[in-house]
């Protein structure tokens, strides 16, 4: 031992003496012994190396502490009744002693943190709770709890909550004490501190702790005084940000009971300002937490109490008087005041007008409970106080207008500003011209006062808020436009004044963005003279036009015309330019010293650029609309960050319902298109002139450069501008990259930024100059914003390659050197050598562990940051100890270098995509050895920022770091997270900071072994921070960082291959670790894994731009929602033990919101646990104890979201499986009758049973509950057996297949088999159907069919041997359909068992079926009219795979004639499927390929069956069905082949069919490309046989095709080929028009005509309709003029009109025909609705004497028109009649005038009601026209076309007769 240690050792032991004197004398020498710096030297480092034989620190005070107990002793134990001069000497020593201790603990600490924080805190705590230690023990205590240890960080992360809240306790308890000794401002401040400390160090103090705090501040109003209150409040809002996110209606009911308090002592004490400040943004804070987002009702999120209004009112009253006080202050202080009111107070007002205005309230009497005395409060018969207030936006016109003055109005244009900005919805229609009118009046009274500013951005909000209203009246448009061109006009005038400039253009910004004004040519002398310098608002003005408006050519104005006279004539455009460049005249532009405005400033990125380049093209405003489309990227959108509080906000509203943001983001992960920027033509000379001026401008700066004076800013701006304006000419397709690189701009722009680099070169030898630190902070900045690293094709991207072309391997070389020398920098405040190692303490507990794998990544390591020796606490601007991250520890040289450190990373990260000149594995090898660790001192806070910088930024998201720099930079991640562990902000920072290296360790087996190792250490510091969550040592805000973390880690690894943690030997798969922070101790890490529990279920593959979503396997779908489902239901469990009576409401509602939001989340990603998701729903309203209301709330947006009506429907879609579930649950509570019903929107079990009966019944009848069956028949009031008749179909479906079903030895399908023989006896029973149930049979065929069919679930992984064509086109994830379902082939043994059954033993169920042939029709409509109900692309793939099983049963059998359905058959499966081929989406994700596929298979299958079988039958559609399937061969790459197969079997393997031969004669071109050569030269063959053809014959030909109307894409080659003939052949075109001159009724030109715009009419709203009107347009130019009178009169009549004159003589048979024509060609249509309503007129139509007598006459023609409506044919010999509507005067009813005049209603509307009208007026005594009901109501066109336009004759006349 030393010399100097041995006397502080001798020193120590006489300060233990037991008399005073020997005691008093070695205090002294103690002291100067603590200050000797060897001395000092040796217990610094005997600390530092924890040896505890050897004398440190500690030990030393150890013995200062039995000292002071000594000298307390002696001092408590003396005589008590002593002299005044005896008492004062012993307070003395009490101070000595304390001063003693207080100038020990600065000895120690004074260069490191070296005393232990629990010794410190032991101290402190024994003193302050001794109430014999007196005020001045306890003062000086608190002194250094504040200043020696809260405000240093190592202590402030060592203290523990328990130690947390046992200060926090103390502490208040002083605070409360009724005592004059006590410092109350010195305790509050502390208890702030310890609030702090307590919410950022752990997860918060408990709920209990609230009642000190509702003591304190009624405390603060019994005694009238506010000695610490602000910081008691400032505590409180610390407190209740944090326990508000857990416990929202706790602390909502806390404001309730305590902001009443607080309104007394703001207006019955003199608060001074800075407690106004806190008791403002604690009001604040309780309007966010009881309206989150602004939400004014429960439904919408709000929470709402009587109470709460009445404080709302309230507070809103002392708000309004309180700003009127502040404007007397203002009015009547002397000397200068500011005429504004603080934000904060003004944010307040408006928030509470948003609540308190009601159109409905004007004025409202408000009691004021407040006001009462405790004494009167207590008496129950005092009465509040009443006082009348003024609500709404007369309150503000009011203000607005009563006073002159600027102190009067202004605050309350600053209200209005905020209101209408925050919450424009909140400004009523009513409400815009009376406020308008008043803001006019106010803005001319003070051109350059004070207030206009302020009238001006009211201004500028009312015009953005009228600009978003889309329901204002006409006349109110007109006079808000009279008032806005007043407005416009003093605005406009004002523009020069440079104090207002900004708002002034931010006003006429709004005005032409909302549209308001017109734009007059007066507007763009703005921006061609000297009225104004370009600025950033005058820039954003300048974009809204141009994007906006259509720029004159010209602006003459008095002060152009000297240019026009000195110089040629400038377009507006050009003079736009000029003014943006600054350039005035020509003659001056090298003359010119000053630099333009435009050098400068910064403008937004780009925004210069954008302007220029749309100048230059012809089309200026699509241009820049085509750039202004263009998304923001990520980079350039973070600057507008959101306040801290409104993520709790959003919390809130998720916990509502009210905020679900997962519904919508699929719809931004769809690929998206590249905009075609083919179309922009640039004007040359504006082009040329712009080059000329931009190439000015950089010989000016060059030749004015000296490397001393000149600034690098300005040359990286001058140089971003000309890189900037190349890109965006790349952009609009005006010039290549590779043409930009060679043009003068590129060289100039390489030039400047030479010259900007010889600035960076300088700097290194000077680097300690402020202003050029400054100078090149700046110059950073600027280049950083220039790059632009994200995938996305835009000007930015193609900018940002340019810009990094420009920067040399010296510059990028000498900013590395230079980042390397500032790091390396000796800065003496940070620096304070060796730093204490940590303490046994608990957390190192935690390594002795068998496995160190990850543990012994948290070893003791030094846990302090060098900064916590500056002895802070003695500046009480912060409160609590200082984050290692904040800035404050940073110079500006640090600052400099962390800019630097994120420029070179940027430009790292970018060069990975680009051509660059420097070498950047270099430059990434500098940075990274920049964490070198013989370089690295993580406890310095540079050393820290850079670590995380380069982990932010380093590694690319879409460009992955080579993997050996991986491993690089993750080598000191395990240090920096030991170092800080405790230190819960940087944990999380540095959580949040490794998301983008997760991308990079995916990177497959390029490179193994560093990927394993990377891998590796990355999983070490997860696994670790995992443990400490588990162990309760990380705070929620670090739990959220984990769980991105992992959330990240399932993306880049979904099937969690390597992404394993391993804790204490035990391997845990990321997977199933994520479910578990679903029970989770706080909500918002809760929340966060439920949103992202899709990660568990698709692969989030990140593809370019945008997200691809990839579901994963049904097993691990499954697994997961089972393991997400128990850990939120565990959670709930949890509560009933956990919470205290108080908080269980909060929670229990917290874990309701958790468990309905993870299942929301799966029912929306997840559509194989779509079923499993929706049942859970439905137990937990039973088994957890869901609000119904909230179920239906998400129920209803996740249905809308879908695609269905209601939510009824959606529910229906899934009522099978639930039923059936619920009731396999076999428990007695889970009875039928205990379904939650109310989740269907059903009220009662009666509309339940009533509407799902048939649902319901075949579940229970299968189980043999037939009691149930009855007792639903009771409740709904039926008969049963009634019910069963109506169930049948589906019952017998839930039997029949289990009789079928082959015997596979399984034993639950001999079971099955079983049950369903015993049902099927007991239905037979005479006491239940009986014999009737043969006759049910045969009735309800179709319908049993259709529901057999409705069965069908393929599973993919089905056996070969029993594999079917369905089968083909399964996937693995197909959600299983309703129960029951079953393999196609059980499908078709059942339907062998029933054709085996019937009587007749038919062959096949097709015979049976064929003895009524519309049953064909009445299936295939039904599965049509399945798949139309259903949005869902599974179950309408399902339903094609029925259409596909049923349909190949039918062609199998077509050759029988199906009962003479067979041509309606093969028609109608054409044109359904074409329909849906036309119906494709643009790209196809697996489900949709796949029915695509299979319609494309079907309808080949269609087409071989009727070649072979059905001779001429193809005939009449193969037209259709070739032009529907030429696009896709192009379109679909995927299906092409498949395509090209079946168009090469129609038209060249058949090319000899006699049957075909015309047919494909008359066929279109096919395109002229290679995968149709063969095709094209087939058909020209045929087409061509007997030689070329003239003009004449190409146009007979084009119109021979006559094409079903709704499909006029089908045209499309025809037209294509129509115009090049045209445009080949304009000699004989030319004779074609003369000849069509001559004779205009027979002129084939106009017939061609004609024909052209009919195609152009059909095609509006159907598939291809650009290309079509596009094909039609191109004909037409070839056409030329056409003199359209002659068109006019080519109205031709409806050929079947035509026809049936000729073919019928009575009316009604001519009306017959020409009904049936329409109705057959209906049949065809795409709208199922509208084929059923056809099917149900043409059935009843021919069912008449009418129809039959029609049949038998028009049989004898030739007409194939009866062989397709065969099968709506009765052969009953009883005619249908059609009752006669007998009424008294059946005209009356058509006296309505509303009837023939269209209502608000559009025309579809209003032609189906007067049709409808017409038919039941009874007028019409034609049966035929009555049975046309349902067509008239289905569909608009028949109406319309066929009744109103094309026979009114003869509809009158029918109608009259």
């Amino acid at each position: 031992m030393s010399l100097a240690l041995n006397d502080l050792l001798i020193c120590c032991r006489q300060l233990e003496h037991d008399r005073a004197t020997e005691r008093r004398k070695e205090v002294e020498k103690f002291k100067r012994l603590i200050q000797d710096p060897e001395t000092v030297q040796h217990l610094d480092q005997h600390s530092d190396s924890k040896q505890g034989k050897y004398l440190n620190w500690d030990a030393v005070f150890r013995v200062l502490q039995k000292y002071i107990q000594k000298e307390t002793e002696c001092l408590r134990t003396a005589k008590p009744n002593v002299s005044t001069s005896t008492q004062a000497t012993r307070q003395k020593k009490m101070q000595e002693i304390s001063s003693l201790v207080k100038y020990f603990i600065k000895c120690a600490n004074k260069r490191a943190p070296r005393l232990k924080c629990q010794e410190l805190l032991n101290y402190i705590m024994d003193t302050v709770k001794d109430s014999s230690n007196g005020a001045i023990y306890g003062a000086d205590c608190s002194n250094i709890l504040l200043k020696d240890i809260l405000s240093v960080r190592k202590y402030w992360c060592e203290i523990s909550q328990q130690q947390w809240t046992e200060l926090f306790s103390v502490y208040f308890r002083l605070y409360l004490k009724p005592s004059q000794d006590i410092n109350r401002v010195l305790v509050a401040r502390i208890i702030e501190a310890v609030t702090k400390g307590c919410c950022s160090q752990t997860d918060g103090l408990n709920s209990k702790f609230l009642d000190f705090f509702s003591k304190a501040i009624q405390h603060a109003r019994q005694e009238k005084t506010s000695a610490g209150l602000n910081h008691i409040l400032a505590a409180f809002i610390i407190f209740l940000k944090t326990l508000a996110v857990n416990f929202r209606i706790r602390v909502c009911e806390l404001g309730d009971e305590i902001l009443p308090t607080l309104l007394y002592i703001w207006t019955q004490h003199r608060l001074n300002d800075s407690l106004k400040e806190v008791i403002i943004e604690l009001f604040q804070l309780q309007i966010y937490i009881h309206h989150p987002k602004g939400a004014k009702t429960q439904e919408k999120g709000a929470y709402e109490s009587r109470k709460w209004k009445s404080i709302l009112y309230n507070v809103y009253d002392l708000l309004v008087n309180e700003i009127s006080h502040i404007g007397n202050r203002g009015k009547y202080s002397s000397g200068s005041r500011n005429i504004a009111v603080k934000e904060n107070l003004i944010e307040l007002m408006a928030d509470i007008c948003h609540q308190v205005f009601n159109e409905d309230t004007r004025s409202l009497e408000i009691s004021q409970s407040y006001t009462t005395t405790q004494r009167e409060f207590s008496d129950n018969n005092a009465t509040c106080k009443k006082r009348k207030i003024e609500l709404g936006w007369e309150v503000i016109k009011d203000h607005l207008q009563k006073s002159q003055n600027d102190f009067d109005v202004v605050p309350w244009l600053q209200i209005a500003t905020q209101l209408i900005s925050k919450y424009p919805s909140s400004l009523p229609n009513c409400e815009l011209s009376p406020l308008l009118m008043i803001l006019h009046q106010l803005l001319p009274q003070q051109r350059h006062g004070e207030r206009t500013p302020y009238v001006l951005r009211c201004l500028m909000e009312v015009a953005l808020c009228q600009g978003k209203k889309s329901n204002l009246e006409s006349s109110q448009k007109s006079d808000l436009l009279k008032l806005w061109i007043k407005i416009w006009s003093i605005t406009f005038r004002g523009i020069s004044s440079e104090q207002i400039q900004a708002e002034n253009f931010g006003l006429l910004g709004a005005i032409i963005q909302g549209s308001l004004v017109e734009v007059d040519r007066e507007f763009w002398k703005l921006f061609t003279g000297s009225a104004c310098r370009p600025s950033c608002p005058a820039v954003c003005c300048l974009t809204l036009a141009l994007t906006i408006c259509v720029v004159p050519e010209t602006v003459k104005t008095g002060m152009e015309k000297n240019i026009y006279d000195v110089n040629r004539n400038f377009s507006l455009k050009e003079l736009i330019m000029k003014w943006l460049l600054f350039r005035q005249l020509e003659d001056d532009f090298e003359d010119s010293a000053e630099l333009p405005p435009i050098l400068h400033s910064n403008f937004p990125h780009l925004a210069l650029e954008k302007i220029l380049v749309s100048l230059t093209m012809k089309n200026c405003k699509a241009a820049m609309n085509f750039f202004q489309s263009v998304p923001e990227c990520e980079q350039h959108q973070k600057d507008t960050e959101e306040p801290s509080f409104s993520e709790v906000e959003e919390l809130f509203l998720q916990t509502t319902f009210d905020k679900m943001d997962f519904l919508t983001i699929v719809k931004e992960h769809t690929t998206e298109k590249h905009q075609s920027s083919v179309g922009f033509s640039v004007h040359q000379n504006l082009k040329q002139s712009l080059d000329r001026y931009l190439l000015g401008l950089s010989e000016q700066l060059l030749n004015n450069y000296s490397s001393e004076t000149s600034n690098s800013e300005t040359l990286v701006r001058c140089s971003s501008l000309l890189v900037g304006v190349l890109g965006c000419y790349c952009y609009v397709g005006v010039i290549a990259e590779e043409e930009a690189y060679k043009s003068e701009l590129f060289q100039k722009a390489k030039s400047l930024m030479q010259y900007a680099g010889e600035s960076i070169t300088l700097f290194k030898n000077k680097t300690n100059e402020e202003c050029r630190i400054v100078s090149l902070r700046n110059m950073m900045h600027l280049c950083t914003r220039c790059l632009h690293n994200c995938t996305k094709h835009s000007p930015n991207k193609i900018a940002s390659g340019f810009f990094l072309r420009l920067l040399t391997s010296k510059l990028m070389n000498d900013i590395a050197s230079i980042c390397t020398s500032l790091v390396s920098i000796i800065k003496k405040p940070f620096d304070f050598g060796e730093v204490e190692s940590v303490e046994d303490g608990t957390d190192e507990n935690l390594m002795e562990m068998e496995d160190q794998s990850s543990m012994s990544l948290f070893n003791d390591y030094p846990a302090s940051s060098a900064v916590d020796a500056n002895e802070s606490g003695e500046s009480q601007i912060t409160i609590g100890a200082m984050n290692p991250l904040a800035e404050e520890h940073l110079s500006k040289q640090d600052l400099l270098f962390l800019d630097m450190l994120k420029f070179l990373c940027m430009c790292v990260t970018t060069a990975q995509t680009n051509t660059v000149s420097f070498r950047a594995a270099d430059i990434r090898r500098k940075l990274l050895m920049l964490i070198d660790s013989s370089m690295l001192d993580l406890t310095k806070s540079l050393h820290l920022h850079m670590y995380l910088v380069l982990l932010k930024d380093l590694p690319g998201e879409e460009y992955p770091l080579p993997m050996e720099d991986v491993v690089e930079l993750l080598k000191p991640l395990s240090n920096v997270c030991s170092l800080y562990r405790r230190d819960q902000d940087v944990c999380k920072t540095i959580l949040n900071h490794v998301l983008h290296i997760v991308t990079n360790l995916c990177q497959g087996n390029m490179d193994a072994e560093n990927t394993r190792d990377a891998q590796g250490q990355f999983l070490t510091v997860i696994e670790a921070f995992w443990h400490l969550t588990k162990e309760g040592k990380c705070t929620f805000s670090v739990r959220m960082a984990l769980v991105k973390c992992l959330k990240t880690l399932l993306e880049a690894d979904p099937y969690s291959k390597w992404a394993i943690l391993n804790v204490m030997g035990k391997d845990f798969p990321v997977n199933e670790v994520f479910p578990q922070f679903l029970a989770d101790n706080h909500h918002q890490v809760r929340m966060l894994a439920a949103l992202s529990i899709n990660r568990l279920f698709q692969h989030m593959k990140k593809g370019g731009p945008s997200t691809l979503l990839k579901a994963l396997p049904l097993k691990l779908q499954q697994a997961a929602f089972e393991n997400s489902y128990l850990k939120a239901q565990e959670g709930m469990r949890e509560v009933s033990h956990r919470a205290e009576n108080s908080d269980i409401l909060d929670e229990l509602c917290n874990r309701k919101a958790i468990l309905l939001m993870m299942i929301a989340v799966v029912l929306y990603y997840s559509p194989v646990c779509e079923k499993q998701a929706l049942f859970a729903l439905c137990k937990s309203v039973k088994e957890n104890g869901l609000e119904p209301h909230l179920i239906k709330k998400v129920l209803e947006k996740v249905s809308e979201t879908f695609g269905y009506r209601h939510l009824e429907d959606f529910m229906a879609s899934h009522l099978d499986y639930l039923v059936l579930q619920w009731i396999n649950l076999q428990d007695t509570e889970y009875s039928l009758s205990s379904f939650p019903f109310i989740l269907l929107n059903y009220t009662n079990i009666k509309d339940f049973y009533r509407s799902c009966y048939k649902v319901l019944i075949p579940h229970l009848v299968i189980r043999s509950h037939f009691d149930e069956v009855k007792s639903i028949a009771n409740q709904i009031q039926e008969d049963w057996k009634s019910l069963l008749t109506d169930c049948f179909p589906k019952i017998i479906v839930n039997i029949l297949p289990y009789f079928a079903y082959e015997d596979t030895g399984d034993s639950g399908m001999a079971q099955q088999r079983k049950t369903a023989t015993k049902v099927y006896d007991m239905l037979k029973d005479e006491n239940l159907l009986g014999k009737q149930i043969d006759h049910l049979f045969i009735s309800n065929l179709p319908e049993i069919v259709v529901e057999l069919l409705m069965t069908l679930h393929e599973p993919a992984t089905s056996g070969a041997s029993q594999s079917t064509d369905p089968c083909d086109f399964s996937g693995d994830l197909d959600p299983a359909p309703n129960p029951p379902h079953f393999p196609s082939h059980v499908i078709k043994a059942t339907f062998a068992y029933i054709s085996n059954c019937h009587k007749t033993k038919h062959k096949s169920i097709l015979e049976i079926l064929s003895k009524s042939p519309d049953s064909y029709q009445k299936i295939l409509l039904a599965i049509c009219e399945q798949a139309v109900e259903t949005n869902n692309v599974y179950k309408k793939h399902r339903i094609l795979k029925i259409y596909h099983l049923f349909v190949s049963l039918l062609m199998n059998d077509i050759k029988s004639g199906l009962g003479g359905a067979w041509a309606f058959v093969l028609r109608d499966v054409i044109y359904t499927l074409i329909h849906y081929i036309n119906q494709r989406p643009s790209h196809f994700m697996d489900v949709s390929l796949r029915s695509f596929s299979l319609c494309c298979d079907l309808l080949s299958r269609v087409c071989h069956t009727a070649v072979t079988y059905c001779k001429d039958a193809l005939e009449s559609h193969l037209h259709v069905i070739v032009g529907t399937l030429i696009p896709l061969v192009d379109d679909q790459m995927e299906v092409q082949e498949q395509v090209l197969d079946l168009l090469k079997y129609l038209v060249i393997d058949n090319k000899d069919n006699e049957n075909l031969y015309i047919t494909i004669k008359l066929l279109d071109p096919f395109p002229d490309h290679v995968v149709f050569r063969d095709l094209r030269i087939t058909q020209q063959k045929i087409k061509y046989s007997r030689g070329p053809f003239s003009l004449l014959e190409e146009i007979n030909h084009f119109l021979s095709v006559n094409v079903y109307d709704a499909l006029p894409l089908t045209r499309l080659e025809g037209l294509k080929d129509l115009r090049r003939q045209l445009e080949q052949h304009k000699d004989q075109m030319m004779d074609l028009m003369r000849a069509s001159q001559d004779n205009p009724p027979d002129g084939i030109m106009v017939k061609l005509v004609v024909s052209l715009l009919q195609l152009s009419r059909m095609a509006v709203n159907h598939t291809g309709e650009r290309e079509v009107l596009e094909a039609v347009g191109s004909c037409l130019g070839e056409v030329g003029p056409i003199d359209f009178s002659t068109i006019a009169i080519q109205y031709s009549k409806d050929i079947s009109y035509t026809k049936a004159l000729e073919l019928f003589e009575g009316k009604e048979l001519q009306w017959t025909f020409i009904m049936l024509t329409y109705l057959n060609n209906t049949l065809v249509e795409d709208c199922v609705k509208v084929r059923s309503a056809a099917v149900t007129c043409l059935k009843s139509i021919l069912a008449t004497k009418t129809g039959h007598s029609f049949w038998e006459i028009y049989k004898m023609t030739n007409d194939p028109m009866l062989i397709y409506l065969q099968p709506f044919r009765t052969s009953r010999k009883k005619f249908l009649e059609v009752p006669r509507l007998d009424k008294e005067s059946p005209l009356e009813v058509l006296d309505d005038t509303s009837l023939w005049i269209p209502q608000s209603e559009n025309h579809d509307i209003w032609i189906k009601t007067l049709t409808c009208a017409l038919l039941n007026s009874g007028g019409t005594k034609s049966e035929v026209l009555q049975l046309l009901k349902p067509m008239c109501e289905s569909q608009s066109t028949f109406s319309d076309a066929i009744w109103i336009k094309n026979h009114k004759e003869q509809c009158l006349l029918l109608w009259t007769t």
